[in-house]
């Protein structure tokens, strides 16, 4: 075993059983949830343009078009061009939001844009949410969070990881995580933070950071707040000595604008991520956003998304359904499909995530329940194939994973049989390459040393 156990669980796990049963199925009963609206409410902030007509008012916000732009046009000169304003671009070239001029609608300026011979695509400003804090599922601290629990969890075990980290451990290999911000002082976390940027407020602080206010409306005060750190550490314990790239795209009650989660993709690229993962979703597909997917695989990075906590296989999540992506449901430690679950076609496989173990900010350590939780382990062992096979698309290492997955067992095998090709089982995954299995290359005559 390759991984270091940092200190031990103590007399007390005598009873970690019993306390962990009862709180995962309060958990558990949190997600499966109906949710609160089927769109989040809009927040009003206010913003300062970078260009166009200064500064953008309140009710402008909402009523922003996002563009992708073709290459060597200026965002400002559109802006310019149609009498709007420029209200966010700099992080990545090709993508803009606009707001309409005093006395245009949304609608109008959307229909000029998409006319427009250098924009791409033209759509609304929308927004993208977690699907834990859309079904209300939160981070709780059950007494026992360490190092060692962390790192011997029930989920690790589940899918075979200490014969995985017998092949590869991630190495050379950037992750980008594009979500709430992370805890970069996390004594588990600092030396794998490889830099990262901060969409949201626009620095280049990706630290996760709450505002202790319910700025979506739904009762709830931050309730994704350390969302990010969760899905940062559960990437971590797969492939520990892969550099995580931070993208802070969604604010503490976990919901990012469109104009963000794009940017977001198109930096983590720019930035040499070989992984991206996105535990975040919508109901409404985005031109913008699939352009931007579509631009990922190309550059031969692997997008790994949640497939939702919808408990069912309608609604379809986005981007979980683009077939850039492979979209990730949840099952717990015992390949049992958890019911919160989205399911469907548009799953390629399943993962745990019910009572996920992670990092959490202020360096402890909280369960969470939640098809965010599921992504990262995939998103993990694609870190572990990468350093192994830098080369791969994403439809390879699906080969590879999916062909190697364990069965999802349930009361009904109808319903286990819509989660996919099976559970992860990442240390089957890494089996064909262990140094055993590999007959070393015969070097060519002219090339032996001498």
């Amino acid at each position: 075993m390759l991984r270091t156990l940092r200190c031990s669980p103590g007399p007390a796990l005598s009873i970690l059983p019993l306390v962990v049963g009862l709180l995962l199925s309060i958990s558990i009963a949190s997600c499966g949830r109906s949710p609160v609206s089927t769109m989040a409410p809009v927040r009003q902030t206010s913003s300062t343009a970078v260009a166009g007509r200064g500064q953008v008012a309140d009710d402008l916000r909402d009523r922003e078009v996002v563009v992708t732009l073709a290459p060597g046009v200026d965002p400002a000169t559109i802006a310019s061009k149609y009498d709007a304003v420029l209200v966010k671009d700099g992080a990545d070239p090709t993508a803009a939001s606009l707001a309409p001029a005093p006395g245009e609608t949304q609608a109008e300026l959307q229909l000029s844009l998409a006319s427009d011979p250098g924009v791409l695509t033209a759509e609304p400003n929308s927004w993208l949410e977690t699907a834990e804090s859309r079904q209300q599922s939160f981070a709780f601290d059950d007494g026992f969070g360490s190092a060692a629990t962390f790192e011997e969890q029930p989920a690790a075990d589940a899918i075979h990881l200490n014969a995985a980290h017998e092949v590869a451990l991630g190495q050379g290999v950037k992750v980008a995580i594009l979500d709430t911000g992370v805890d970069a002082r996390h004594t588990l976390l600092w030396s794998a933070y490889a830099g990262g940027i901060d969409l949201v407020s626009g620095d280049n602080d990706p630290t996760e950071r709450r505002d202790f206010k319910d700025n979506d409306g739904d009762g709830q005060t931050d309730e994704a707040f350390g969302h990010g750190t969760h899905v940062a550490g559960i990437i971590h314990l797969v492939a520990p000595q892969a550099g995580l790239l931070i993208v802070r795209v969604l604010d503490d009650d976990g919901r990012g604008r469109l104009i963000d989660i794009v940017a977001g993709v198109r930096w983590a690229v720019a930035n040499g991520a070989k992984v991206i993962n996105l535990s975040l979703g919508s109901l409404e597909k985005s031109d913008a956003l699939q352009l931007a997917l579509r631009d990922a695989k190309r550059s031969g990075v692997v997008v790994i998304t949640s497939a939702g906590n919808w408990g069912n296989d309608k609604p379809e999540e986005y981007p979980a359904r683009s077939h850039y992506v492979a979209a990730i449901a949840a099952v717990d430690a015992s390949a049992q499909p958890a019911k919160f679950s989205s399911y469907g076609d548009i799953v390629a496989l399943s993962a745990p995530g019910v009572g996920v173990r992670s990092t959490y900010p202020g360096g402890g350590y909280r369960l969470w329940s939640g098809t965010s939780m599921a992504a990262p382990f995939v998103a993990g062992t694609c870190a572990l194939l990468a350093e192994i096979h830098p080369d791969w698309t994403l439809s390879q290492m699906l080969d590879r994973i999916e062909g190697t997955t364990g069965k999802v067992r349930g009361k009904s095998s109808s319903r286990a049989s819509k989660f996919g090709a099976g559970i992860l089982d990442a240390g089957a995954a890494l089996q064909p390459d262990l140094p055993s299995n590999i007959e070393p290359a015969m070097p060519e005559a002219s090339t032996r040393p001498r």
